[in-house]
């Protein structure tokens, strides 16, 4: 281990385990379970959003347990949470090809949130922001560039699995992802914590402000209402995205690419971001992703005929302000407190992500089809980006 912490190469090394790991555990959990939820649908014949409140529980149940996880990261390091995230997430898989249940679906999704919670974007970010200095913005963006790299490549994945084997034994055949995924963070990645020593040329862990200095900030909370209100948004879409393809007319199989087109587009959107923050303002062009993502959700609610290029133009703002999200909180506050700020600014997200996949499936079962569901999704998003506009750069001491 200390061979390869040696190496100039390894920062990069370690950038690539937190992208696999981000892939990993936001892709089985957000954009990979999703289509399964015709096959319970069909078995069980729940209610849509009774089926989507098990969405709800997980990123409800992330929000509490994500400043948790940011106080156990400043304190113990980031490897014995991705350990433990990776551990669940195996077992939460294999266990639900054996569900028979609502109540057993909801107990799983309050697992799916501790692995969100300790595996997921925020503990990736501080691994990667730690160990790379010089190129953070590029670091954060390779780590971000995971949720869409798991959603493009694991819905597809999960229909053919789907097919071939039926819902259950797909599920147990996923599970052996994140299995692997922890064996190569146990044998690959190198710990740190408040308390080490600064790396040669690099920054001390100890910079920045503290988490109660951050929280006076008038932009601590502009990040953290905005990213509610886009978690709104984004979430919404993933996790309805399949079942409105399907009440378009669109083939299973089509279903499943247009969630890996949407995770293509915010691929492109989360490298291209990351290259750029660290030589634009990262402030104006985080307005503009807000813009670009606000317009193609509006296309995607009123332009039926032409959802395909309104998803990508979703994917890339979104793209865009995901990595920007986690950036500007390292380039504001530092890494002093990096967990617990993070973590506090996801809790407003997964808050607000849980209320949209909710929301939108009350919508959907209250007005009859996903039509006006999505003129509220239009909404929220447009709220957060009134908020955006008002962000402006106080860089930390």
């Amino acid at each position: 281990m200390r061979f390869l912490q040696a190496m100039a190469w390894y920062p990069w090394l370690v950038a690539v385990l937190c992208m696999l790991l981000v892939a990993t555990s936001n892709g089985m959990i957000n954009a990979g379970i999703t289509v399964f939820d015709e096959a319970l649908l069909d078995e069980f014949g729940w209610s849509l959003s009774q089926l989507k409140t098990r969405d709800s529980i997980t990123f409800l149940g992330a929000s509490l347990l994500v400043l948790v996880a940011g106080w156990a990261v400043d304190r113990w390091g980031f490897k014995p949470l991705l350990l433990l995230g990776m551990a669940l997430l195996a077992l939460a898989y294999w266990s639900y090809g054996y569900a028979d249940r609502l109540g057993h679906l909801y107990l799983l999704h309050g697992v799916f949130a501790l692995v969100a919670a300790s595996a997921g974007n925020m503990t990736n970010i501080v691994a990667a922001a730690t160990w790379m200095s010089h190129r953070r913005g590029l670091a954060v963006g390779m780590t971000i560039a995971g949720t869409s790299l798991g959603g493009m490549l694991l819905p597809p994945l999960a229909n053919a699995l789907n097919s071939s084997l039926g819902w259950r034994m797909a599920l147990r055949v996923e599970a052996l992802l994140p299995a692997v995924m922890f064996l190569l963070v146990l044998v690959l990645l190198g710990n740190r914590h408040r308390g080490s020593p600064a790396r040669a040329g690099g920054e001390d862990e100890r910079s920045g402000v503290t988490f109660a200095e951050a929280l006076r900030r008038p932009q601590f909370h502009l990040i953290a209402c905005a990213g509610a209100f886009t978690y709104f948004a984004i979430l919404a879409l993933f996790s309805h995205l399949f079942l409105y393809m399907r009440s378009l007319s669109y083939s299973p199989e089509t279903a499943s690419y247009a969630l890996s087109s949407l995770a293509l587009a915010g691929l492109c959107g989360k490298l291209a971001s990351g290259w750029l923050a660290d030589r634009v303002d990262p402030f104006r062009f985080f307005k503009l992703q807000m813009l670009l993502m606000l317009a193609g959700l509006a296309g995607v609610s009123q332009l039926p005929a032409w959802v395909f290029p309104c998803l990508l133009l979703t994917g890339v703002g979104w793209g865009g302000l995901h990595t920007l999200y986690n950036f500007m909180l390292l380039h504001l506050f530092g890494l002093r407190d990096a967990g617990k700020i993070n973590g506090a600014v996801s809790v407003f997200e997964a808050a607000g992500g849980a209320a949209g996949i909710y929301a939108t499936g009350l919508a959907h079962d209250a007005w009859g089809g996903y039509g006006s569901a999505w003129l509220l999704v239009v909404t929220v998003m447009a709220m957060g980006t009134v908020l955006a506009m008002l962000l402006r750069p106080v860089k930390a001491r």
